[in-house]
């Protein structure tokens, strides 16, 4: 596989370097504004530059992230799935197209991830969990069994979800909250206990 980084930020720099430490041959990077390289890949405007057969979206912001996704899949390239060797995943667990797991990051048994999805830098998903399409699961946060998180929806840094709870489409849990209640589509929820703060616009 030779793979085409789309984004030149920071989230790229790590995506880069899983797949390296996976042994998939980064082609280039995309990025509108185009540098001269990045972690010693070159940096491109148009995808048409480089020799790949395989992209994915390294771009932290879930919306953004899902523009490019759809727009990507026109391409005729495939969407790929970037795993840090240094991840643990249990028996039975799917993960979707495009979606990428830093390094330290647990996935335990029958755990269903959605396509391009993000699970950040030890970030822990218990048993039986579902995240959605486009979802960021912060570094260090913590999933506990039977959990839902929606499509679209940011965990930020060191969140918790309690058992059994869901939290629903395009929602974002703030820095540090620990979830014991559902949240709904679209809101915004911080705190310990998490409340809500905000709908999402």
């Amino acid at each position: 596989m030779r793979l085409l980084v789309v984004g030149a930020g920071g989230h790229a720099k790590v995506v880069i370097d899983a797949a390296r430490a996976a042994r998939i041959e980064v082609a280039g990077v995309v990025d509108p504004q185009p540098g001269d390289n990045l972690l010693g890949v070159e940096i491109a405007e148009s995808p048409a530059r480089f020799d790949a057969d395989a992209f994915i979206i390294a771009i932290g912001n879930n919306r953004t992230r899902a523009a490019f996704f759809s727009e990507y899949l026109e391409t005729g390239l495939r969407p790929a799935t970037v795993i840090h060797p240094s991840t643990v995943i249990a028996e039975g667990v799917t993960i979707g197209a495009g979606t990428f797991v830093a390094a330290g990051v647990v996935i335990n048994v029958d755990t269903v991830i959605g396509d391009d999805a993000i699970l950040n830098t030890s970030c822990t998903v218990d048993h039986d969990c579902i995240i959605g399409d486009h979802a960021h699961i912060g570094p260090m946060s913590g999933l506990c069994g039977g959990v839902r998180i929606g499509a679209g929806t940011l965990l930020g840094v060191g969140c918790s979800v309690i058992p059994l709870r869901s939290v629903g489409d395009w929602a974002i849990v703030g820095a540090g909250s620990a979830v014991v209640d559902d949240v709904p589509d679209g809101d915004s929820h911080a705190g310990v206990p998490a409340r809500s703060i905000r709908p999402v616009t």
